[in-house]
């Protein structure tokens, strides 16, 4: 059976799963794969901080090397 809960604000059902998600800075982009808890459409998910370790990981990559890009 597939782990899931109630989204507390819209009422929809969420899996918990995997999601290629982009971060941006300036004009580089990364794309990270999130895990968290995501509804069968495109709307909102839940994520724990655990969760978001990767994509602010890779926020904090890409201002390094935009920073460093700048410096040139």
């Amino acid at each position: 059976m597939t782990e899931s809960r109630i989204h507390p604000e819209t009422g929809k059902r969420l899996t918990r799963g995997v999601r290629e998600q982009a971060v941006t800075f300036g004009s580089l982009v990364q794309t990270v794969q999130v895990p968290g808890w995501y509804p069968d459409d495109e709307s909102d998910s839940i994520h724990s901080g655990a969760d978001l370790k990767a994509l602010n990981a890779a926020y904090a990559e890409l201002c390094a090397a935009y920073a460093a890009r700048s410096n040139l």
